[in-house]
């Protein structure tokens, strides 16, 4: 499964024509956070393909032309403490979760404690615990913020939650992919690996391919 993953500054390429022939074979889209509803519309209208995604600090509820509020693109869906599996041509699905957010600074947006986070963790390591059991293992694990000491910073905004990587030592998925932390600001974007799992800091956009 090829995967195109975005990600905290919108790709002018993709906000245009030659989206579909630049994402050719795309057969999914992830989604990290703080990009522009409508930009994430415009993408997953053009593709067709499933759309999954969290919420980032930035993100706002976003006004309809009617008047209607709406906290996320339409056409996708928000696996925040949630775990979507999706049918692949192997047989097997591919499972992915999700942490939106970021830590807490300054209280705007989707900005959590370390105790919030927690508690969002464990809820969804419950659904994760079940998924085992029915013999479905995590694939994908999608967060805004990044798991800590790794791609994180000492400053509030931007250090990693514990929370995160306890996840991801317990469940082990083969990629936890985060945005939040932008190379331009200087941080690591190295892929770093944590037992059996790649994690990924993707800025702006990215292919990943998915095996089996």
């Amino acid at each position: 499964m090829k995967a195109l993953v975005l990600g905290d500054e919108v790709a002018e390429i993709l906000h245009s024509g030659k989206v579909r022939s630049h994402c050719q074979g795309a057969d999914l889209i992830l989604s990290t956070g703080d990009l522009p509803a409508d930009y994430l519309e415009y993408v997953v209208t053009m593709l067709n393909v499933p759309m999954l995604y969290v919420l980032g600090n930035h993100d706002r509820p976003w006004e309809l032309q009617d008047g209607e509020m709406i906290d996320g693109p339409r056409g996708g869906e928000n696996v925040d403490e949630q775990v979507i599996c999706l049918d692949q041509p192997s047989g097997d699905p591919l499972c992915v979760a999700g942490l939106e957010g970021s830590p807490w600074y300054n209280g705007e947006g989707h900005q959590y404690t370390k105790r919030e986070m927690r508690r969002k963790a464990s809820r969804l390591a419950r659904r994760l615990h079940i998924g085992q059991l029915r013999g479905r293992r995590l694939g994908v694990l999608l967060t805004h913020a990044a798991p800590k000491g790794i791609h994180d910073a000492k400053g509030r905004a931007h250090r990693g939650f514990d929370s995160i990587l306890h996840i991801i030592r317990r469940f082990q998925p083969r990629y936890a992919i985060h945005g939040h932390v932008h190379p331009s600001y200087g941080y690591d974007t190295k892929p770093r690996i944590v037992g059996r799992t790649t994690v990924l800091n993707v800025y702006r956009y990215a292919f990943l391919e998915i095996d089996p």
